[in-house]
């Protein structure tokens, strides 16, 4: 890949992955710390190609910085300030080596336009989870989850003092002060991976605030992940596209995991555990709630949420669970229920096959009561059981650990 940007023949080729860049090495050199370490330790005074095995971004990143360092000038933006701090950093590109330099400049992004607002600090969030290990190294993940937490709380505070007085003198704010709540509640959380959410729950835990708000936030989050879920099996059966034995779309039962290890309040972790429960079938056994979070003395596996998302499922809960339930709607919306050959019923044996997978692995914890495991067993309706090996084996497998503990023989 060449840069057209002088006349002079290039002294450098800088290989990142398949793409190469014929460069000079006097431009690169004045901004690079690394670059420059690299040709004043190479044993070749006349070295003249670099290979950049791992590069944040790739390519595309580097093309940007190549741009900067001859002096053209790179707008950051939302978009593409997360990748180039994190090439700062990996290319050395501080104030020690030329002011004005690539770190600066993107720190003064960050904390100027991204650390003052929750949308454009989420956005960055995002970005981030495809930079790692690098974003970690840099503690840019940690900052941009602390400044949400910050500004969700000073939020909270602004909110709480004008419902106090609705005559608060409030001065004219930017939009970058301030945003409706809503706008980042809802959707803007939603384009996080499970492990950023969680770090970002906890993070707005520590910080204050309210347990009827971060019962929103999760709500929220479970909603829009499992509404766009929704919306892309119904596009994919409509078009076709996929087979009946295709891998699982994960939606991730860690929500529930998330409410209960957080100690959210009773209501919000029910919910949460009703909207992941109606779509149990999308549901792999990685997805299931494992841990207890009880005393030493419990079940090592939290039986009890698994029961009444298994139940919520096969509509063994309350009956008043699915009336005026907007996300049951979404699902039947996708689903036409009344056809025999409906994924209904293909739901039903995929959540058969769960069970029986989840029985096989909590049937070795020595904690699991008889009486658990009996109505685990019981769960399912007759006409779900088509092929009852694994329900079998699992319970062979219960009465023999049974036998031991008891220290009975044949």
């Amino acid at each position: 890949m060449g840069m057209p940007i002088s006349d002079v023949s290039s002294d450098l080729k800088i290989e990142i992955g398949a793409s190469s860049f014929s460069l000079h090495k006097f431009p690169q050199v004045s901004w690079s710390g690394r670059i420059r370490k690299l040709l004043v330790d190479a044993k070749d005074a006349k070295i003249s190609r670099i290979n950049l095995s791992y590069f944040p971004g790739g390519p595309e990143a580097f093309e940007l910085v190549a741009k900067f360092c001859y002096g053209i000038d790179v707008e950051i933006t939302l978009l593409n300030v997360a990748v180039l701090r994190c090439v700062s950093r990996y290319l050395e590109m501080g104030e020690e080596f030329a002011e004005k330099n690539l770190e600066a400049r993107t720190e003064a992004y960050l904390k100027d336009v991204v650390l003052l607002n929750i949308s454009s600090t989420i956005a960055v969030l995002h970005r981030c989870e495809n930079l790692l290990p690098i974003s970690e190294e840099i503690n840019l993940v940690n900052r941009v989850i602390n400044a949400i937490a910050n500004n969700a709380c000073k939020e909270q505070l602004t909110s709480g003092l004008l419902e106090v007085d609705h005559n608060f003198p409030s001065k004219a704010m930017s939009n970058t002060e301030l945003e409706t709540p809503s706008d980042w509640r809802g959707k803007s959380l939603a384009v996080l991976n499970i492990e950023f959410f969680k770090r970002v729950l906890l993070a707005l835990k520590s910080k204050g605030l309210r347990q009827d708000t971060i019962c929103k936030i999760l709500i929220n989050y479970t909603h829009n992940s499992l509404q766009s879920l929704v919306i892309r099996d119904h596009h994919l059966l409509t078009a076709n596209s996929i087979e009946e034995e295709s891998g699982p779309h994960g939606i991730s039962l860690e929500f529930t995991e998330i409410a209960i290890a957080s100690l959210l309040s009773t209501s919000c972790k029910l919910d949460l555990e009703r909207r992941t429960g109606l779509q149990l079938d999308q549901a792999i056994l990685e997805d299931i709630p494992a841990n207890s979070h009880g005393n030493n003395h419990t079940s090592v596996y939290d039986t009890e949420t698994v029961l009444r998302i298994f139940s919520i499922f096969l509509n063994l809960g309350d009956a008043d669970d699915d009336e005026d339930n907007p996300l049951r709607d979404e699902i039947e919306m996708a689903y036409d229920f009344d056809d025999l050959g409906s994924p209904k019923q293909s739901s039903i044996l995929k959540v058969s096959k769960l069970l029986d997978s989840y029985l096989a692995e909590v049937v070795v914890d020595t904690n699991l009561s008889p009486l658990k495991f009996i109505a685990l067993v019981e769960l399912l309706p007759d006409h779900a059981c088509i092929v009852s090996d694994g329900l079998y084996r699992a319970v062979d497998n219960f009465l023999m650990l049974e036998v031991e503990k008891c220290g009975l023989k044949e």
